[in-house]
Order: structure tokens, then sequence, then C-alpha cells
């Protein structure tokens, strides 16, 4: 009956394992240790109770509020003298074919005219940089490049004419 027994507690521990192939060379083996039950976890305390707004000490009542009227509505400007919208340029375009540009030359009408507008100033600026790149050792720019100088130069260009 003990040898019974000693395989049924055998059959339960090994259940549904796979056999080892080192089980022979180790015959030390010991059975696994039951897991132990987990510890209940404690009740959580009672939440704390609110605490009690303060009573306010007797004293000066608190001030009232009363209504103002609404603010005037803000008057609008005068209109001092109406500005005259900016003079339309005339672009050069008309009857004139495309031709070549001389970068120095446009760089100088740039410089003559500079110093109204810093903002104008600098985008000539940098448009003559690139230019430069598509000169030839002269200083001309190919045809191609006419509409460019005139929509850029254009004031400029006209002024001189």
């Amino acid at each position: 009956m003990k040898m019974r027994t000693s395989v049924i507690r055998f059959c339960l521990l090994f259940a549904g394992r796979q056999p080892r192939a080192d089980a022979a060379r180790e015959g030390d083996e010991h059975p696994p240790m039951p897991v132990p039950e987990p510890e209940p976890t404690p009740e959580p305390a009672p939440p704390a109770p609110e605490p009690q707004p303060p009573t306010p000490e007797p004293g000066e009542p608190p001030p009232q509020l009363r209504s103002v009227p609404p603010p005037e509505p803000e008057r609008e400007p005068e209109p001092e003298e109406a500005t005259a919208p900016e003079p339309v340029v005339r672009l050069p375009l008309d009857g004139v074919e495309p031709r070549e540009w001389n970068v120095w030359e446009l760089e100088r009408l740039a410089q003559a005219a500079g110093g109204g507008d810093p903002a104008r100033d600098e985008e000539l600026a940098f448009l003559l940089l690139e230019l430069r790149q598509f000169a030839n050792a002269d200083g001309q720019l190919a045809v191609d490049f006419d509409p460019v100088v005139r929509e850029s130069f254009g004031e400029l260009i006209y002024a001189a004419v």
C-alpha cells in the first residue's frame, strides 16, 4: 500500500511534464516546493473626514457689489487727410523686346535708389547676389532673365530711362 501511495504522489507531482534527457544523471533532484498562499490584503482605511470650512470671525461685513454703467464706446479717430494710394509703376515692357541686362548696371541703379526702404534694399541685394551666378564675365545676363529683372527692378529702370 505504501508503494501505491508513492506512485500516486509521483504521478500527481509530475503529471504533464516532459521527461528530461539528463534526469538519469541527476539523482538528487528535489520535488518542487509548494507555493505559499498569498497573504490577504488588509482592508483600506476609512477615508478621512473632510475638513470643515473656517467660521468667519465677527467683524466688518464683506463689501457689497453694485452695478457700474457700461463704458462709453470709443470714438473713431477722425480721418485726417485721405491717404493717396501708392502710384502704380508702369514697367517698360510695352513694345520693348526682351534684352540682356548687366548685373553691374543693375547694382549701380539699386545703390543709387537705396535708403528709402531697408527691406526692399536687402531684397534687391540678395537678388543681385543670386543673379551674379548666371552672368558672364562682363556681367551680362541671358535674355531669359529679362522678365525677372523687369519685375524686380522695374521702377528703377523706368526712373533711369
